[in-house]
């Protein structure tokens, strides 16, 4: 007599064999997950932070350039004047010629990291800061210097760096900008 064995499924030892893999593997995929999110979180940050310092410099350079005078005597705060001419009317005569202020000042809560405090940059009378803090990633001052050239004052040399609180990641500029049209100079 022959008899047929028909398996019926899976058997308790083949169980307990699978579900500590498929643990693992599930395990596995969730850290894999989480690594990839955490590594985006940290690039935008780190993007937020190249965004920001480009737009600080660029706001101060072209400011600098179109400079009439340079206020320096509150520190971390330059003030730069500058004319604002409106287009010619028709008979050749001007609209207006109006002198403004663009005024980068230092503001926020001091935090002490080390022997460095730490700030947040934005112009004064904007309602918001250039620096910031948003989902993507907050932004922190670290150093910030204005001082013209000792050889040329219509040189100006800026010291910028600043790091993502999210990050840790730092980027220091140092630069210089020319002023062709700077007539006066407080110091």
């Amino acid at each position: 007599m022959s008899r047929i064995k028909r398996s019926g499924g899976f058997v308790f030892a083949e169980f307990a064999i699978a579900l500590p893999l498929l643990i693992l593997l599930f395990y596995g995929l969730a850290t894999v997950g989480l690594q990839i999110f955490h590594l985006g979180r940290i690039q935008l940050a780190d993007y937020v932070l190249e965004e920001e310092v480009h737009d600080v410099l660029s706001r101060m350079i072209y400011d600098a350039r179109a400079a009439k005078s340079l206020n320096l005597t509150e520190p971390l705060a330059p003030d730069f004047t500058y004319r604002t001419i409106n287009p010619p009317k028709s008979d050749g005569g001007l609209i207006a010629d109006v002198e403004e202020h663009r005024v980068y000042k230092l503001y926020g809560t001091l935090k002490q990291a080390g022997s460095k405090i730490e700030y947040k940059l934005k112009f004064e009378g904007d309602g918001n800061p250039i620096t910031g803090d948003n989902y993507f990633g907050a932004t922190r001052v670290m150093d910030f210097k204005c001082r013209p050239d000792d050889a040329d004052k219509k040189l100006l040399h800026i010291t910028l760096e600043m790091q993502s609180e999210i990050s840790g990641h730092k980027i220091k500029i140092i630069t210089a900008v020319y002023m062709p049209g700077c007539e006066t100079f407080i110091p």
